[in-house]
């Protein structure tokens, strides 16, 4: 939910905040009018096909995939904790998350940028109630488990987790991520490296250590990596806070 300016955290963290009762915790009244604000203000961002400018729907010369797709990711998460998401505003993402691939201009778009945010679009779509297995097990296919990007295929095992039919494809993940995790005696992460464009997918090393985490708690609770990923998740947690909004949001 950072996504929607990144001010007052107590609307990302509101349960755990009300649960600890933290002191000066806002009202939930006041949560609600100031998440009420900030969809409208996203409402007047989003453009007819689905995706959203960054200061409005004309005032942007390029399109940035991810960018949309993220918001859609905020935008059904505030709609599951029960604030008032237009449905307008959810179709259109729909449609753009669908066709997504349409939208990668420019020579940063390499093909490992590609299947990133084409994974992750898949997730969303997901979360959304639109779960594309054919989809996403053609993105596998072409991408292939050795080639894509860690967080991707993390994206990918989350859509896979509960189809009765891809249990050879997350076997077969698993057991790659098994060999290729970077591990001490207590701690574990993955790296991957975009090169010169990852700035146009926000990347950060531990947003993907948490995307992978859920990946894992969605298909093997018990996987011995889970407590090494959460201690070396936990070991870059300064005062309270990581070093982006995007760690924030998938750790």
């Amino acid at each position: 939910q950072e996504v929607f300016t990144g001010r007052k955290p107590a609307r990302a963290l509101r349960d755990v905040l009300k649960a600890f009762k933290a002191k000066d915790m806002p009202t939930d009244a006041e949560i609600t009018r100031s998440m009420d604000k900030d969809i409208e203000i996203l409402k007047g961002r989003q453009r007819e096909d689905g995706s959203f400018g960054l200061w409005g729907r004309a005032r942007q010369r390029y399109e940035f995939p991810f960018m949309s797709v993220h918001v859609a990711h905020a935008l059904i998460l505030a709609k599951s904790k029960g604030y008032k998401v237009p449905d307008e505003m959810l179709n259109r993402s729909k449609v753009y998350l669908k066709n997504v691939e349409k939208y990668y201009t420019g020579d940063f778009y390499t093909k490992e940028i590609r299947w990133t945010i084409s994974a992750y679009a898949l997730y969303v779509r997901d979360l959304m109630g639109d779960k594309d297995v054919v989809k996403t097990k053609a993105l596998l296919k072409e991408a292939t488990i050795e080639k894509m990007p860690f967080e991707a295929l993390g994206w990918v095992t989350s859509v896979l987790a509960n189809d009765k039919n891809s249990t050879a494809e997350i076997e077969a993940i698993l057991r790659f991520l098994m060999n290729r995790t970077t591990e001490t005696a207590a701690t574990a992460n993955f790296v991957t490296n975009y090169g010169d464009g990852a700035w146009v997918i926000m990347y950060s090393n531990r947003r993907a250590d948490g995307v992978l985490l859920e990946a894992l708690l969605k298909t093997q609770a018990n996987n011995d990596l889970i407590p090494k990923l959460v201690r070396g998740l936990l070991a870059h947690h300064k005062k309270g806070a990581r070093s982006n909004t995007q760690e924030n949001v998938f750790i």
